[in-house]
C-alpha cells in the first residue's frame, strides 16, 4: 500500500492579481531558474517553485505581469524552468518540466492588466516520460531551430545517458542525439544536460551536468561535470584552445551555459561552488567570478546559480557597449539579480535584485533536514530552515503548524536528528556555513537541549578539515543511544567520504571518543559523497549517494545494495540521498527516481533486492505531494503504521505522508 499524503508544512507564495505594476519587495520567489531580457527591456524569470512565470522592469523595481499558474492547460505550468527567446519576433520559449513540453509564448505589451500572451504551439509529447531543462534556440536560412535538453531520457533502466532532442519551427522533431563525438576519442555522453546556449557562429553549447556523477572512465565515474560544444546533430565543434569539443571538465555541477555577445564571452554558473567561470569563444579560460577579497566589492560566493543572462540597464555610452552586466538567478537565495562582473579583476558589483523574503513564521527557505520524536503533546516534527538560520517544529502535535525555533549556534542548519532520553529531547543540527579556512575553530555539529520545547544550546563539535574530529560537509545524522546518560552520534562525512563518530555525554555537556569508517572510493566499505547514516538494532545503513546505492553493515563487514538506473519500484537508484528506519523498513530517497523507496530489512539486518513498496511523483504539485528536490527523510512508527516526514528544499515544503506495511 503506498503511501498517503496527509499534510504539508509551509506556506505558498500566492498569485499575483492587477492592477500592475506592483512593488518587486515581499514576492516570495520559490527557486528561480530560468531568466531572459527582452528587447523592451523587460526581464522574464521563470519562479519555478511557484509554476510561473513573473515580469520585471529592468530595474527590477516594479512587477508589471505574472504569466500562468499551476496547471496543465495551455499557459500554465508545472515547475516552469527555462527560457530563451526568439531571435527575432517577441516570442519566449519556456520548458514546462512538469508537464513534458515546451510552450512558446507570444507576448504584447504590458497594462495594468499584466503582460497579455498567448502560446503559439508547444514543442514535445507532453507526457511524463519527456524533463525538457534546457532550451536553445537558433534561426539561419533554413528557418528555426529549437534544441532541448531531456534531462532523465534514458533507453533502459541501466543506460543513464540523456539526450537532446531538435526540433524545427513548426514543433515536429527532427533528431536527437545522446552523445557528443569527438575527432580522436570516444564520444563523450550526455548525462542530465540542463542549461543549453548557441554560440556565436550557431553551434550548440551543453552543460553536461550529470557527467561527473554517471559517466564511467575504467569503470568509475570522473567525478568532475563538464560543458560540451557540438553542431545540430551532435557532431562535436572542438575549440581552438582545447582541440576538444569539451570547454572544461573540471565544473562541479555546471548548471547553465551561456554566451554573451556583448561580453563576447562564455559563462558557466556552477552551483557546487557558487561561481560564474568565464571563456573566451575559442575556449580560453577568462576568469572566475568571485574569487578574490577587496574591500570594495561583494565577495560572497552566489547562492547556487542556475542561469545566467546579458542585461541592459539602460544607461549604455553612446557606443551601445553594455560591457560586464549579467542576470543572475540564484536558486539558494531565490533571487534574481543584476551584476556587473569583472572578469580579469574577477570581482562583482551587484546593481539590482529581488530575493525570496521568506522568513515568515510557516515559510521555509532550504528546507531540509528532518526529525520526529515524542514529546508529552504527543509526536512533534522538527524541520531544518536553513537559509532563515532557524528550524522550525510543531509544538504540539504534527497536525499543529509549524513555528520558528532559534539554533543560536547554527548559521546554515541543515540537517536535524532528536535524541530523547527520559523525559528529555535533544536536538542534534549540522551547520552548512563552516568556513574551510577556519579549519578546528569552526564547529559544524551543534547540540541543543529543549527546555519547554524550545533549544538551549549545550555543545558544538566537529572541526572542517580531515583529521580527527573534523568532517567536511556533515549530512545525515543518527542516534544510537548507549545508556541514560549518553549516545553515540553517527555523522555521513560527505566531502571525506566516511561515516565519523562521537559519544555525546548530556550529564558532562561533553563530547569524545571520536571514530570514522569507510573512505572514499567505490568498493565495499569505500564511499563517495555518503549523503545519510541510520543505526538500527541490527545493522548500519549508508545512503552511499554518488555511487548510486546502498550499503550496510551487520557485524561482518560492508555489503553492497543495489546499482545505478532508472526505476521507481526497482532496487536500482540514481542518488539516493537520505535514509530512515521505523517497524522494521528502511525508507530510502531516491533523488532522481523522485520515489521513496520502502525495503523491509531481513534478519540480522539485511536488505532484499527488491523494496516492497514505493511513493512520490516528480513534479510542482505540493497539494499532492510531488517532489522536485527531496531532501533529508525521517520516520516513526505508532499503532496504525508509519508517519514519514521529507521536505523539499526547492519547494520549500515539507509533506507528511502516512505509511502502512503491505
Amino acid at each position: 500500500m503506498s503511501g498517503h499524503h496527509r499534510e504539508t508544512y509551509g506556506e505558498r507564495a500566492p498569485d499575483l492579481t492587477g492592477p500592475f505594476p506592483k512593488p518587486a519587495a515581499e514576492l516570495g520567489l520559490s527557486t528561480p531558474v530560468g531568466v531572459v531580457q527582452d528587447p523592451t527591456g523587460r526581464v522574464w524569470v521563470a519562479d519555478a517553485g511557484n509554476n510561473r512565470l513573473l515580469v520585471f522592469d529592468r530595474s527590477l523595481d516594479r512587477v508589471l505581469g505574472q504569466v500562468g499558474s499551476l496547471g496543465s492547460e495551455p499557459g500554465e505550468f508545472d515547475l516552469p524552468f527555462r527560457l530563451a527567446h526568439h531571435p527575432s519576433q517577441p516570442r519566449l520559449f519556456v520548458t514546462d518540466l512538469g508537464n513534458g513540453r515546451v510552450q512558446e509564448l507570444a507576448y504584447g505589451e504590458a497594462d495594468e492588466g499584466g503582460v497579455p500572451v498567448t502560446v503559439e504551439r508547444t514543442f514535445g509529447p507532453g507526457s511524463d516520460a519527456f524533463h525538457p531543462n534546457g532550451v536553445a534556440v537558433r534561426e539561419d536560412e533554413g528557418g528555426l531551430t529549437l534544441f532541448v535538453a531531456d534531462e532523465f531520457y534514458h533507453e533502459d533502466a541501466a543506460d543513464t545517458r540523456s539526450r537532446v532532442v531538435v526540433f524545427d519551427g513548426e514543433g515536429d522533431q527532427t533528431g536527437s542525439f545522446r552523445s557528443v563525438t569527438r575527432p580522436s576519442d570516444d564520444p563523450v555522453g550526455l548525462y542530465w544536460p540542463q542549461g543549453l546556449d548557441t554560440g556565436p557562429e550557431g553551434n550548440l553549447l551543453i552543460a553536461n551536468t550529470g557527467y561527473g556523477q554517471q559517466a564511467r572512465a575504467y569503470g568509475r565515474p570522473p567525478y568532475y561535470a563538464n560543458v560540451v560544444r557540438c553542431d545540430r546533430a551532435g557532431e562535436g565543434v572542438p575549440f581552438p584552445a582545447t582541440g576538444s569539443p569539451v570547454l572544461d571538465d573540471e565544473f562541479a555541477i555546471p548548471r547553465a551555459v551561456s554566451y554573451l555577445p556583448d561580453e563576447e564571452r562564455i559563462v558557466v554558473p556552477d552551483i557546487g561552488g557558487g561561481h560564474l567561470y568565464a571563456y573566451s569563444p575559442a575556449g580560453d579560460r577568462r576568469g572566475e567570478v568571485p574569487s578574490v577579497i577587496a574591500p570594495d566589492i561583494e565577495t560572497r560566493r552566489f547562492g547556487a546559480p542556475m542561469a545566467v543572462a546579458g542585461y541592459d540597464p539602460g544607461d549604455a555610452d553612446p557606443t551601445g557597449a553594455i560591457r560586464g552586466r549579467v542576470l543572475v538567478t540564484e536558486a539558494l537565495d531565490h533571487a534574481v539579480s543584476a551584476y556587473r562582473l569583472r572578469f580579469v579583476a574577477e570581482r562583482k558589483t551587484r546593481l539590482a535584485t529581488v530575493d525570496g523574503c521568506r522568513r515568515r513564521p510557516g515559510q521555509f527557505d532550504y528546507a531540509s533536514g528532518s526529525a520526529i520524536h515524542r514529546a508529552p503533546d504527543g509526536r512533534v516534527c522538527w524541520v531544518g530552515d536553513g537559509g532563515n538560520e532557524r528550524a522550525q517544529h510543531t509544538a504540539a502535535g504534527l497536525d499543529a503548524p509549524v513555528s520558528p525555533a532559534s539554533l543560536t549556534a547554527n548559521r546554515f542548519p541543515a540537517t536535524v536528528e532528536a535524541w530523547a532520553v527520559g523525559e528529555e529531547t535533544y536536538l542534534f543540527a549540522a551547520d552548512y556555513s563552516a568556513d574551510a579556512g577556519a579549519f578546528d575553530d569552526d564547529r559544524q555539529i551543534h547540540c541543543y537541549r529543549l527546555v519547554d520545547g524550545e533549544p538551549e544550546h549545550v555543545v558544538s563539535f566537529g572541526g572542517w578539515g580531515y583529521f580527527g574530529g573534523d568532517v567536511r560537509l556533515p549530512r545525515g545524522m543518527s542516534v544510537e543511544p548507549l545508556d541514560a546518560g549518553r549516545c553515540r552520534l553517527h555523522v555521513a562525512d560527505s566531502l571525506n567520504g566516511r561515516v565519523a563518530s562521537w559519544v555525546v555525554n548530556r550529564r558532562t555537556a561533553t563530547v569524545e571518543d571520536h571514530d570514522t569508517r569507510g573512505t572514499f572510493g567505490h568498493d565495499a566499505g569505500e564511499f563517495w559523497l555518503p549523503s545519510d547514516v541510520v543505526v538500527g538494532p541490527d545493522a548500519t545503513y549508508v545512503a552511499d549517494r554518488s555511487n548510486d546505492r546502498l550499503q550496510y553493515d551487520a557485524g561482518d563487514g560492508w555489503e553492497v545494495v543495489g546499482t545505478a538506473g532508472y526505476g521507481d519500484e526497482s532496487g536500482r537508484f540514481l542518488l539516493p540521498t537520505s535514509l530512515a528506519l521505523a517497524d522494521g523498513y528502511l525508507f530510502v530517497v531516491d533523488l532522481v527516481n523522485r520515489a521513496i523507496k520502502v525495503f523491509e530489512t531481513l534478519p540480522a539486518g539485511g536488505i532484499p533486492d527488491e523494496p516492497v513498496d514505493s511513493f512520490g511523483t516528480f513534479g510542482g504539485q505540493t497539494a499532492g505531494g510531488d517532489l522536485w528536490f527531496p531532501a533529508m527523510v525521517s520516520a516513526a512508527a505508532h499503532d496504525d503504521g508509519v508517519t514519514v516526514l521529507l521536505p523539499d528544499s526547492v519547494l520549500n515544503v515539507v509533506y507528511r505522508y502516512e505509511w502502512t506495511p503491505p
